[in-house]
């Protein structure tokens, strides 16, 4: 009898610790990271269905390192946290006779930002919302005076995942 209840003690006593112990906080890395601005690339002509753009490369104007893309028809852009606008620079490569030309256009995003609170573990991370006024974003070209990039749309105003296209640039 003794052992009985010594056994049902040490199984309630067992019981009470595995109930007031909290679970691990691990951080989701899709669930809480800030998330970036996806910039999905379109024909001017054609504005219905997405465009690869050739040698896609991009950096902070003022900065000399680039983020190469590759061809591709979208991608996604890092906004800065610790700003109101962040200034990109969208490089491309083109088909010229006897060899290939780069043109370079900058589209400057206006925005306000707010955190978010994530968990104990995790922290916050911060959202975005692009400003509406018009012009909003503002296209500017490199040294050459020529636009590659047409126009810029906006389709999402508010920043909170990955999952869905933000902006639209018609080259």
């Amino acid at each position: 009898m003794k052992k009985l209840i010594g056994c049902i003690l040490f199984l309630a006593a067992l019981s009470l610790y595995m109930i007031s112990c909290e679970k691990d906080d691990l951080c989701d890395p899709l669930i809480t990271k800030t998330p970036k601005m996806i910039v999905e690339f379109y024909r001017a002509e054609n504005r219905e269905e997405p465009q690869v753009v050739s040698n896609l490369r991009y950096f902070v104007e003022g900065r000399a390192e680039e983020i190469a893309v590759g061809s591709t028809d979208s991608t996604a852009v890092p906004l800065r946290v610790d700003a109101t606008s962040t200034k990109w620079g969208f490089k491309r490569d083109r088909a010229v006779s006897g060899g290939t030309a780069t043109d370079t256009d900058f589209i400057e995003f206006k925005y306000t930002t707010r955190e978010e609170y994530v968990s104990r573990a995790c922290g916050f991370k911060t959202l975005f919302t692009l400003n509406d006024e018009v012009p909003s974003p503002v296209l500017t070209t490199g040294d050459d005076n020529t636009f590659w990039i047409q126009s810029v749309e906006i389709e999402k105003f508010e920043i909170e995942n990955e999952n869905e296209v933000h902006v639209k640039v018609y080259f």
